[in-house]
């Protein structure tokens, strides 16, 4: 696995996680309505903000994935979904939190 591939798979499937969540947001009722497609907003956000504050990212994250495990508690796979995205979560703003290594060069690449 390259290092790209290796620094974006978390972030892809962060994304996925939350676009479910705003998936299980429409298909619910009342609060769990906001709460799910706000939230899956809200976990989309904290990939965005990473670059700029690993801090703030996780709160958001935090923010983001678990009202709606909260709330819908007696269910099995909203609690999963946010158990997912929070642990992949930090995996992928870790992953867009640090610098990226260009100091590697490619073998393919010809010295000038």
């Amino acid at each position: 696995m390259n290092d790209a591939m290796r620094r974006l798979w978390p972030v892809a499937s962060v994304a996925v996680l939350a676009l479910l969540y705003v998936w299980v947001g429409l298909a619910a009722h009342g609060l769990d309505h906001i709460l799910g497609i706000v939230g899956g907003l809200v976990v989309i956000g904290a990939l965005v903000v990473a670059h700029r504050s690993r801090w703030a990212s996780m709160v958001l994250l935090a923010v983001g994935a678990l009202p709606l495990a909260v709330t819908t508690w007696w269910s099995i796979v909203t609690p999963l979904l946010a158990a997912l995205a929070m642990l992949l979560g930090w995996f992928a703003i870790r992953n867009l939190s640090r610098p990226r290594d260009d100091s590697k060069k490619s073998t393919l690449e010809s010295p000038a």
